[in-house]
Order: structure tokens, then sequence, then C-alpha cells
């Protein structure tokens, strides 16, 4: 016998019938896809202002709003670590870390650092602007309802297939990254974030050789010239800019006659990987990866070693502490004798040329080094520090000349003044050679582009390029008097 339905579960079922069209009314959906624009719309609107890399819709963020349907604190979690996820790989990128790991290691150094540069009345804006975006979230998110978990699935599915349509899907792996058209519609930061770090992990590919011209030419330059003193100095930021009429500035700084009458100049560009250490390795020992990889064995192709088979003597100077990313450990691997200024001895106008790393100025670093290769039989490596980004307010004024030719260049104010900063770097150390009374060899290279955050800013310099300047001594006698300019 048929049984009649009851009353409550007649009632039941027709509410939960009613809950149901009730979220997939249009203005669920309107919801649905007002909360999904609200997470991605602050990286929008900043990715006109700003240079990285990032896909039109974060697709773990769209995950993360699916999680509230099981549990809202679940969902709290998952939505801020990929938030977290999705900044800290930006600003990895952006300052040229290969390895998201080693970003975040990094902080550990930031106790050597004067932060109160950051400290702007730009930094509180943001900070501002994030808080009141998460109470947004915090208002919006109150008014999810589990299923609109299904509203919430099909937008997914839709991001998807419009990303797998333009050949650029890569959610779990799937699809090659071949954009049709010229933007990614989707992506997975954390995705993404593991296969980086399973690409730099020691096991999948540990150091691996990469050319420099400016290694290479020491090398060739020492082959036939065994006793000669070679000074490599490492350009913080130096970036080859775009711009022909600035490429051809920056090179006339260290151009003067008296330098040319001693030293034949070539220059060029070399491709960079990776942060200031990665340009290290790579012209000191022709490597790409991580320092701390560096062991006696992998160390044998580094200069230091190569010259040190003809009693060479190879000493490091950098005017900021040794400490910073463990050069006081990982130099002496690659061969070099670390120097150590002694900061609080020295005088005054010799150091604190940069507002947030209180170090030694570059010219001072520049001139020990240099009394280091008066002798024969001498390396003396070098790492610059006052180009370093953020720029120290009142830097190098700009000449009117150069200030006349970044306006014609169309190139913002700030990679303006980096390159003023880098052509009285140059400028200082064409002085200082012509006043040396030896002739050494000097190659100077870039380590990486400038890391601008400011789109405008990065685009004034080659995204994957920096300049090298090679200035191989002339055939005159040294004990010849060498004119000077007048």
């Amino acid at each position: 016998m048929n049984q009649p339905i009851s009353s409550t579960a007649g009632f039941a079922g027709g509410a939960s019938a009613a809950r149901f069209r009730n979220v997939i009314s249009p203005s669920a959906w309107l919801y649905v896809v007002g909360l999904n624009v609200a997470l991605q719309l602050p990286f929008w609107v900043l990715k006109n202002f700003y240079s990285f890399q990032r896909p039109i819709f974060n697709e773990d963020l769209m995950l993360a709003i699916l999680v509230f349907s099981i549990s809202a604190r679940l969902g709290w979690l998952v939505l801020a670590a990929a938030l977290l996820v999705d900044v800290v790989r930006i600003a990895s990128l952006n300052y040229h870390f290969l390895n998201v790991a080693d970003f975040i290691g990094s902080v550990r150094f930031l106790s050597m650092m004067d932060l109160a540069p950051f400290v702007t009345w730009a930094a509180f804006a943001m900070l501002f602007m994030g808080a009141l975006y998460l109470l947004t979230l915090l208002q919006l998110l109150k008014r999810w309802r589990a299923p609109m978990a299904a509203i919430q699935i099909a937008l997914i599915a839709g991001v998807l297939l419009a990303d797998g349509l333009n050949g650029s899907m890569q959610m779990a792996g799937i699809g090659q990254d071949k954009l049709r058209e010229p933007y990614n519609v989707g992506g997975s930061p954390v995705w993404n974030l593991y296969k980086m770090q399973q690409a730099v992990s020691p096991q999948a590919k540990g150091l691996q050789p990469i050319p420099s011209h400016a290694r290479d030419s020491i090398l060739q330059w020492h082959a036939t010239h065994p006793s000669s003193s070679v000074l490599l100095v490492l350009v913080e930021s130096m970036g080859q800019p775009v711009s022909p009429s600035l490429k051809d500035w920056l090179m006339r700084q260290i151009q003067s006659p008296a330098l040319l009458q001693r030293w034949t100049l070539t220059s060029g560009k070399e491709r960079f990987s990776g942060s200031t250490t990665h340009g290290e390795l790579r012209v000191l020992c022709g490597l790409d990866g991580a320092y701390d990889m560096l062991d006696t064995n992998k160390s044998r192709d580094c200069l230091p070693h190569q010259l040190g088979a003809d009693q060479f003597v190879a000493v490091g100077y950098h005017g900021f502490q040794l400490s910073m990313f463990d050069r006081n450990r990982w130099w002496a691997v690659a061969g070099l004798q670390a120097h150590h200024f002694d900061y609080q001895q020295s005088a005054s106008q010799v150091k604190d040329c940069h507002a947030v790393f209180n170090g030694i100025c570059d010219q001072e670093v520049l001139r020990t080094a240099l009394q280091t290769v008066q002798k024969p039989r001498r390396l003396a490596y070098v790492v610059t520090l006052d180009t370093h980004l953020p720029l120290s307010t009142g830097s190098e004024p700009q000449s009117p000349q150069l200030a006349g030719l970044c306006a014609r260049a169309e190139v913002s104010a700030a990679s303006c003044a980096l390159v003023g900063q880098l052509g009285a770097l140059l400028r200082g150390m064409a002085t200082q050679l012509e006043d040396s009374d030896a002739t050494p060899y000097v190659a100077i290279v870039g380590d990486h582009a400038p890391p601008f955050i400011r789109t405008e800013d990065r685009q004034a310099f080659l995204a994957q390029e920096v300049p090298f300047i090679l200035l191989e001594p002339r055939d005159t006698p040294l004990h010849e008097p060498i004119p000077k300019a007048p």
C-alpha cells in the first residue's frame, strides 16, 4: 500500500527547492561574478601601473571561494594562502629571484638594512587600501551560501575552457603555454610555484653553465698575458638602456681621452639570469644557480682558481656587510680572499652613499681594489652598492644633457636618475684608472636589469640582457710617461 507523503517532508522539500532556485537566480549569479571580480580587481588595476607577470584570473582565488561551500574557516585559510602566494610570487619575480624560497629566505637580511626610506605615504596608502579591500571581502563573503558552489564551478570551468582555447592552460600541468592572444586568461600561481621550485631544486637542476663575455674575455687575455693583473667590476642594477641615445651617453662616461690612450674599449651585452648572486656566479664561475650549491668541486672553473694556477692572488671587495647573502662564506669557496672594510673607523665622506644599505661608498671600494692591481698577478673583484634600488634621495644630480636625452627618449624620471647614477660611477672609475700607475685588464658588467616596480621605469631597460665594458691595455710600455688629457 502506498504511504501518503507527510506534509512535513513536502514542506522541507519545497523549501530546499526554493532555496536552490534562489541561489541560481540572476541576482545569485551577479553576486558570485561580482565576488570573483572583487578578488581579481586590485591586481587588474595595479597591472596598469606596475610590471608583474600574472594571468587575468588567478584560479587559486576562484578555488578558494569554492572552499567556502565546505567551511568558512577553511575558506579564509585557503584564500589567505592563495593571496599570499600570489603577492610573494609577483615580488620574487620582480626582484629577479628564480627561486621563491630564496626570496623568502632573504628576509633574514632585513635587519642589516635601513628600512626608513620605505616608510612613505604611498606605502601607508597601499596598506590602507589593502585593509579596506580585506574588509570588503569580509562583508561580501558573509552572503556566501553553499549551493552557490554550482555557479562557482561553472565560472571556473568557463575560465579553464577559455584558457585552454587560448593555448595557455597550465592548470595541473595540462597543456603548453602557447598564447594565441597576447594575454593569459587563467593560471594557478600555486601550481606554477610548485613547478618552479621543482625546476630549480638541487636534484632537478643544480649549477648549470651560463656564458659570460666578461669572464671569457678575462681568460682569453690571461692566456696571452699571464702576469697582467685584472679588475673585474660587477655593477649593481646596470641594465642596458633601450634608448640608443641613453646607451651611447652611458658608454661615453668612461671614454675619457686619457683613459683611451692606455686602454682599448669594447662593449656589448650578455644575457643574465636571476638576482645579484646569480650574476656573481655568472661572471666569476660561468655558472647559474644558487650560491649555496657551490662547493670545492664545482668551483674549479671560477676565475680565482683558474688564475690561481699561475700564482694569482684574488681578492673580493664589497662595501656592505659580507654576511649579506653569505659572501663571507661562499666567496672563499670560489677562491676569493674577502677584503673587510672597517666601517666604524672609516671617514664619513667615504661611507653611507646609499640610504638603505649603509656601507662604504663605491668610489672608495674601487680605490682600494685598484691599489691591489698595482702589482702583477692580482685579481680584484668588486661588487658595487650605490646603484642599488631604491636610489637614495639626492643621488647624482642630473645633467642638462642627460635630462634632454631622457625627455626626447620619453624615459621616466626614475629610470633617468638610475642612468645618471650609473654614469657617475663610470666617470669616477675612469678618473681613478687615469691616475693608476699600472694598466690592468678591466671588465665591467651588470648583474641584472634594474628591478623597478613601475612598468614605465622597467621598460627603459632590456629585460634579459645587461651591458659589459672591456678595457684592454694598449701596448704602451709602463715606464714611458702617459700624457694627460688637457
